[in-house]
Order: structure tokens, then C-alpha cells, then sequence
């Protein structure tokens, strides 16, 4: 059917759609970014629902009333008891909506797993580089002892689970992944290595040792942990390394261990082998850091986490982490190139990146720090602690100092609460080769915190605060 309207008429018609559109925006239903789907399994004695809603509106979930914060945004915390749970969200003013919670029943099975010694131990070569050697058959950050190179020989005598127990010399053992290794024929040669030569060289930027072996055996280059008193707390630091070569002849317990001391901290370090068998060490030196403000000859990396696919934490107000991250390191680089350092960033767009390509590119452009900024979030186990803040993470010893100055400026200057310094197996700060920190500016889950990172004056300020930070950083150590 045809209606023939004047402009009038027409008009009459647009403004009435302009007022049911703004009613219903008005009474719009309450936006849930976790649970991420309204039937989901969650396998934890609690979780949380996050997400926002129009602050004028009153929420509850399964009638229990819902916290508002003044942005819209909301964290609300709900207990899971075994099989499913159902969880009713009610605006008052849109239809309910309802979500189906899973959480799965305990098992009383355990995985009876036993370790089978070997009658006579058996010769395995490492698949690939950075293999990790572990101190205990689990695949814990915190296990990792080495990273071994490829086609290094290891002595197989057990195994346990998915690991292999490699013994290294006459009274030191150690555990690979199963994966990591590769069996040899039984004629296969790995008796004692033989150390031909020991050498060392230094100049303005490294001190290096060159050991010259007649094959390639597994060694552990480690940070010797040393502790200072501030603020009544013992925070540890690294004032040198131990290196230990292991399957040696001619040497006690068939080991060559060697103290490397320095005078001032560790500033980054690597060891592994030439094309041949040569074993070298290098250690940085502090870096030459011209004026008492100024951080001319500092290269530095950013990380902004994520990106791409890999969206991170999805804040209350329906925000990405990878996008505020990118935004704060952009700014970062702005205000840290124009106090004078050298600056390199993973990436400057939306785009997919490894791990271990971050590692890699900043390995690459010899960095002196590296700095992965990202937002935080809790796992559904620890929904009830409500935490927010910030907080800082490193995992050698030698990263601790800037971990701390970082910690002690941004929540000074950001306001935020203090989330600590914690010590973590994060893959892109187990990089020896510089100091490396990860930055968790704030909750992403937290309302108040996630109202202030989706704000450019709150990113600027911290951009200024991690300048701030490694001022005083380069300063501190200038005068060690």
C-alpha cells in the first residue's frame, strides 16, 4: 500500500522515530563482556559478571542488586556450585536475560603416574634451540634452569610423564620435555667433553668468555641472587653469574663450575655456542648515559601486548586491551624519544605477533630495556579478591631495581593502588639479553580503573610516568 505524505507529514514521522529511538536507548539491556556467551562452562568455585550498564538504570542478577560505577561499568561477583547455574540479569526496564553457568563435578580419579628408572641410559639430542631444561618434570615458568641449543647430547635414565630425567654430571640431574628430545643410535659418542681453550676479551660495551670444548655438552649460565635492605624490605639483585659445564673429564663430579663477579649490576647477558663447539658468555656493560635527565644512549623496546587476534582483556565498557596498550606505547615512544633514547616497538598497528617474536625483535636491535605494557584481569578463581591497580612483573634478578622504580612512580603519579612487584615466568621478560619488565597499568575488569585507561589524558600520564621512571632508573645506576 502507497501513502502519498507531505514534508510535513514526513517530518511528524522522523521526529516520532527520533523519540522511540532515544526511549530505547534509554532501556537498553545491560552489555555482558564475561561470561563471553550466555552458556559457557567455568570450572572454578566462582566467577564474575562483567560488563556495563546505564547508570540511571538499576541492575540485578538473580536479584541480588548489581554496583554501578558512574562510567556504566560493573563487576559482580557470583558463587558456582557444581553442574549448572543460572543466572537471571535484569535492567527493570528490558526483558531479563538469562545465562547458563556450567561448572563441572570433581573427579575423584588421579592419574596414578609413576617414574621408570632405565636398566642403561640412552643418548638424546635437543630438537630445536631454546629448549628448556627444567629442575622438576612440570611445565612451570619457574622450572626453567636453561635454554638449551639444538643438537645438544643429554645422558637419558627415566622418565616421568611427558618429561625425560637427563642426568648431566656425576651427581646433577635435570628434566626435558619429552618433545624437545630425539633418540640416538646406541653407538652414539657422549663421553666427557674436553675444555681446549679459555679465553677473554673486554671493551667498552661487554666482557667476554670464550671456552673452546672438543664437543658440545649442556651448560647452566644462572644469576648469582644477592639481597639489598629498602624500605625495610630485602628486594634481591644480581652481582654476577655462575656458569656451570657439565659431562667434562679432567674436572670433579665431571663439571667445570666458574664465579663470573662484576662491579656493577648485571645489564644483560648471553651464553650459548658458536657454529662449533666454542661456548661464549658476554655480558653487557651499563651503558653510557650522557646527562642527569637525559636518557641519550638507552635503546629501549616497547611491547604493547596483543594485538590482532588476540584482543587480551576485554574491559567493562566493552573496551580491547590490545588497543589501549598500543595507544599508551605510541605515546610512550613520543615522549621517550624526545628525552633522548634510541626506541624500537613490536608493533605500531593491529597486528598478530608471537611471543617470541617480541623476544627476537629486541634481541635484534641489542636493547638495553624492554618494557611490555599491558591491562590486567583475574582469573575466575580469584573473581572474589577484586583487585585493581597497578603493578609491575620481572623474572631475573637483574630486572628487579627498574621493576621497583617503575612500581613506586606510576602509582605515585597515576593515583592507582598499588598491585606490586611481583616475580613471573612471563615468556617475553625471560629475555637475559637485556632488562626486561612487563607493565600491567590497570584492570581492564575493574570499573574504576578501565573508566581511566580508555581516556588519552590517563594513557598520556602514563606514557610521562614510565618516562619519569627510567630517569630516575638511568640515574640511580649511572652512580653505581
Amino acid at each position: 500500500m502507497y501513502y502519498n505524505t507531505d514534508m510535513r507529514d514526513f517530518k511528524i514521522l522522523l521526529c516520532l522515530g527520533f523519540v522511540v529511538l532515544t526511549c530505547c536507548n534509554a532501556c537498553f539491556s545491560a552489555q555482558i563482556v564475561y561470561p563471553k556467551t550466555s552458556s559457557v562452562t567455568i570450572n572454578s568455585p566462582t566467577t564474575f559478571f562483567i560488563g556495563n550498564e546505564s547508570p540511571k538504570n538499576e541492575l540485578t542478577i538473580n536479584g541480588e542488586k548489581v554496583k554501578l560505577h558512574s562510567s556504566g561499568g560493573f563487576y559482580h561477583v557470583v558463587n558456582l556450585t557444581e553442574g549448572n547455574n543460572t543466572f537471571t540479569i535484569d535492567n527493570k526496564v528490558s526483558p531479563p536475560v538469562t545465562y547458563t553457568v556450567t561448572r563441572p563435578k570433581v573427579s575423584d580419579k588421579t592419574e596414578d603416574i609413576k617414574y621408570k628408572e632405565y636398566e642403561l641410559p640412552a643418548v638424546y639430542l635437543t630438537k630445536s634451540n631454546n629448549v628448556p631444561l627444567r629442575n622438576a618434570p612440570d611445565d612451570r615458568g619457574e622450572s626453567r634452569l636453561q635454554n638449551i641449543q639444538v643438537n645438544t647430547p643429554f645422558n637419558v635414565i627415566g622418565e616421568y610423564g611427558n618429561f625425560y630425567k637427563v642426568k648431566l654430571a656425576q651427581d646433577d640431574y635435570a628434566w626435558i620435555g619429552k618433545n624437545n628430545l630425539v633418540k640416538q643410535p646406541s653407538e652414539f659418542d657422549n663421553s666427557p667433553a674436553k675444555i681446549l681453550s679459555f679465553t677473554f676479551e673486554e671493551d667498552a660495551a661487554k666482557k667476554t668468555y670464550t671456552i673452546k670444548l672438543d664437543k658440545k655438552v649442556p651448560f647452566i649460565l644462572s644469576e648469582k641472587r644477592s639481597f639489598e635492605l629498602i624500605d625495610n624490605k630485602y628486594q634481591p639483585y644480581a652481582n654476577g653469574l655462575d656458569l656451570t659445564i657439565f659431562n667434562l673429564k679432567n674436572f670433579p663430579d665431571n663439571k667445570y663450575e666458574l664465579g663470573i663477579n662484576t662491579k656493577f649490576k648485571l645489564f644483560g647477558y648471553k651464553a650459548g655456542y658458536n657454529n662449533g663447539n666454542e661456548l661464549i658468555i658476554e655480558i653487557k656493560k651499563v651503558p653510557d648515559i650522557s646527562t642527569k635527565k637525559s636518557l641519550k644512549g638507552l635503546r629501549i623496546t616497547l611491547d604493547p601486548g596483543h594485538g590482532g587476534s588476540e584482543y587480551g582483556a576485554i574491559g567493562c565498557l566493552g573496551d580491547k586491551e590490545k588497543d589501549i596498550n598500543l595507544a599508551i606505547a605510541l605515546k610512550t615512544k613520543e615522549v621517550l624519544e624526545k628525552a633522548g633514547a634510541n626506541v624500537y616497538i613490536t608493533r605500531t598497528s593491529d597486528i598478530d605477533l608471537g611471543l617470541y617474536e617480541r623476544v627476537l625483535f629486541s634481541q635484534a636491535n641489542n636493547t638495553d630495556i624492554f618494557i611490555s605494557i599491558h591491562g590486567n584481569a583475574l582469573p575466575d578463581s580469584q573473581a572474589a579478591t577484586y583487585r585493581s591497580g597497578t603493578g609491575v612483573y620481572y623474572f631475573y634478578p637483574q630486572s628487579n631495581h627498574l621493576a621497583r622504580i617503575m612500581q613506586e612512580t606510576l602509582v605515585k603519579e597515576l593515583g592507582t593502588k598499588d598491585d606490586k612487584v611481583r616475580q613471573e615466568s612471563f615468556a617475553v621478560i625471560r629475555n637475559t639479553e637485556s632488562i626486561a619488565i612487563l607493565l600491567e597499568v590497570g584492570y581492564m575488569i575493574s570499573p574504576d580503573d578501565n573508566a581511566k585507561l580508555v581516556t588519552p589524558e590517563f594513557q598520556q600520564k602514563t606514557a610521562n610516568s614510565i618516562l619519569h621512571a627510567l630517569e630516575r632508573y638511568a640515574n640511580e645506576i649511572k652512580q653505581e
